[in-house]
């Protein structure tokens, strides 16, 4: 593990990847309409992996949002990126995204000639030019020609002809990085090569970090993914009797899309055959809009559905708060009862991210149903970010982030204000309302813990560890920051000296620990090892957790347990007095112990 630095975090963040272009791209930012993208139109991209070359064409609507799905199309043979672009079917697609406000890539292959569906060793690496153009448009760096907030957990793959064979073959040897396949009258894949490109490991935390490939061990040929064969099957046998194993599938109804229609036994993951050619506003509205991909505990990354925001229990508000045009996502469960005081619970994305991507990598909304609570996922603004060579994006005022800000109280201020909106218009228990987040939002709940001690009677911040730089004087505040093994933005490991140690040190001295009051605990077969820091009560007020073979992530289970075993636990007073299970916590005194990390 390299140490932790404010540089290696952006690095990891924004997710920079090489190349091949001088100059910056031109864009414009209005903040009166903060959330629209500020790269519009008609690009071409280079790619460059392992010295090898691609050519693509980015196309971004007017109006995207932060963190919005794409699209990449793989062409026919014989048809460059901006030919299949200008093509009938590249003008259907781009009304596609238009409509829907989604992105578009297309590639050709090399020199708009042939595909190298044979993965010959003396002929272009395909593979490698299709991810490499994946991470090229996750990031949002100005050194890009079309930079845009793309949802890296909504990306598919779409293919024609040879462009179909394409993405049904290289799109297994990178299928952790797309949520669907869609192959239109894709020609035939050789089954031996797409039996050895099954046999290869894939990228087990694509976007966040490219450790761990030899560690996690994840063949192509174990990973679920959906494929649509549009008028494709008979030409690809090979390719449909791979994924139908790949998938773990079985032969189920059809639909008014498919003639035949396979579901996997493991997944949400289906497969459609059609015998007809399909507009693309069917292929996208119907099938590659239904599912997404998160990296989590399950090997390959959660494979779900999308999440339907239009459901009555989500209310939507834009608002004009203190000068800024703010967003938040309220939810409301179906057994709420306006004359029971119902617990809040405060959820905030992270950089460059939106309020949608935290709500579904979280799933805290299940959690709000299971147990009466509110949930508020709130919408980080849209800024420019001195110091950083990014396209403005959705970015919170807190732990290192505030440096680039001359007010560093304005989110603070926001989510405040809206909690207190949410307590006029329900029966908000005010002593129990918590905050948790992720990344640059578990900076954000650290800083709401610090800055409204009174406010909150506890957090999570998941991601990232954020000091504490309040005294004593203030209220104690119960903890418990998870990371991943493989965390791209936090050194896991404990080691003397480094933020990781500092930082559960400042929390421990912030809230009067004893350190030598610690255990350890395991859950999940001991893929969860946590540190818990007791006062001299037994109560559990600082915790730490590594949760091993994950990544950059927040995940269901990390919400589930953030909320059973650690949330529902605590409540305030009026005043201020916390309360574990009832019981008052008494203030003991700090005690530095030297046990629970790794001398330098």
């Amino acid at each position: 593990m390299k140490n932790q630095s404010f540089c290696v975090l952006l690095f990891c963040l924004l997710v920079v990847f090489p190349f091949s272009i001088a100059a910056d791209a031109k864009y414009v930012f209005d903040s009166n309409t903060p959330y629209n993208g500020v790269v519009v139109g008609q690009y071409t991209q280079t790619i460059t992996a392992n010295n090898e070359i691609g050519e693509s064409v980015i196309y971004l609507p007017k109006g995207l949002q932060p963190w919005t799905p794409a699209v990449i199309i793989l062409t026919p043979n014989d048809t460059t990126a901006i030919q299949f672009a200008e093509s009938k079917d590249g003008q259907e697609w781009k009304k596609v995204a238009d409509t829907n406000l989604i992105a578009l890539a297309f590639l050709c292959p090399h020199n708009g000639e042939k595909w190298n569906l044979n993965c010959n060793t003396n002929e272009r690496n395909d593979s490698a030019i299709l991810s490499q153009l994946y991470m090229t448009m996750r990031s949002k760096s100005t050194k890009n020609v079309a930079p845009f907030s793309m949802d890296k957990s909504h990306t598919t793959l779409v293919g024609y002809a040879e462009g179909g064979a394409a993405a049904l073959l290289f799109g297994t040897m990178c299928s952790t990085e797309f949520s669907g396949i869609a192959a239109i009258n894709a020609t035939s894949i050789n089954k031996e090569v797409l039996t050895l490109a099954g046999e290869k490991y894939v990228l087990p935390f694509p976007a966040d970090t490219t450790v761990a490939i030899e560690e996690m061990a994840i063949k192509a040929n174990s990973v679920n993914i959906p494929v649509w064969f549009i008028n494709s099957s008979n030409a690809n046998s090979a390719a449909l009797e791979y994924y139908i194993k790949a998938n773990k599938a079985v032969k189920s109804k059809s639909n008014k899309h498919a003639q035949t229609v396979y579901t996997s036994t493991t997944s949400v993951a289906e497969i459609w055959i059609s015998n007809k050619v399909k507009k693309p506003s069917v292929i996208y509205s119907n099938f590659l809009s239904k599912t997404k991909r998160f990296m989590g505990m399950q090997r390959g990354g959660r494979l779900a559905l999308a999440k339907d925001f239009t459901d009555k229990k989500f209310t939507i508000y834009e608002k004009i708060i203190n000068g800024e045009q703010r967003r938040w996502m309220t939810y409301v469960p179906q057994t709420y009862n306006p004359t029971k005081k119902t617990p809040l619970v405060v959820v905030m994305h992270g950089y460059t991210a939106s309020m949608y991507a935290i709500a579904e990598e979280s799933q805290w909304y299940d959690i709000a149903e299971e147990n009466g609570l509110i949930v508020l996922f709130m919408q980080a603004l849209v800024r420019e970010t001195p110091m950083i060579k990014n396209i403005p994006a959705a970015a919170w005022i807190a732990g290192k982030f505030a440096s680039m800000y001359k007010d560093t109280t304005v989110d603070v201020s926001f989510i405040s204000d809206v909690i207190e909106m949410t307590k006029a218009k329900y029966n908000i228990d005010t002593g129990r309302i918590y905050a948790t987040g992720h990344s640059n939002g578990a900076m954000m709940a650290a800083q709401l813990g610090m800055d409204k001690p009174n406010l909150f009677a506890a957090i999570a911040p998941v991601g990232y560890m954020t000091p504490s730089n309040k005294n004593k004087s203030q209220n104690m505040v119960p903890i418990w920051f998870i990371v991943g093994e493989y965390d791209s933005a936090v050194t896991a490991a404990l080691i003397e000296g480094n933020n990781t140690v500092n930082t559960i040190i400042s929390w421990n001295d912030f809230n009067d620990i004893d350190e030598n009051l610690i255990i350890k605990e395991e859950q999940y077969n001991g893929q969860w090892q946590t540190l818990i820091f007791n006062t001299v009560q037994k109560i559990p007020l600082v915790q730490y957790t590594v949760i091993k073979n994950t990544p950059h992530t927040y995940m269901p289970e990390e919400s589930k347990s953030i909320w059973y075993d650690f949330f529902s636990k605590y409540n305030r007073d009026s005043d201020g007095t916390l309360y574990y299970q009832n019981k008052k916590i008494d203030r003991g005194a700090y005690i530095q112990a030297k046990n629970w990390y790794t001398a330098q």
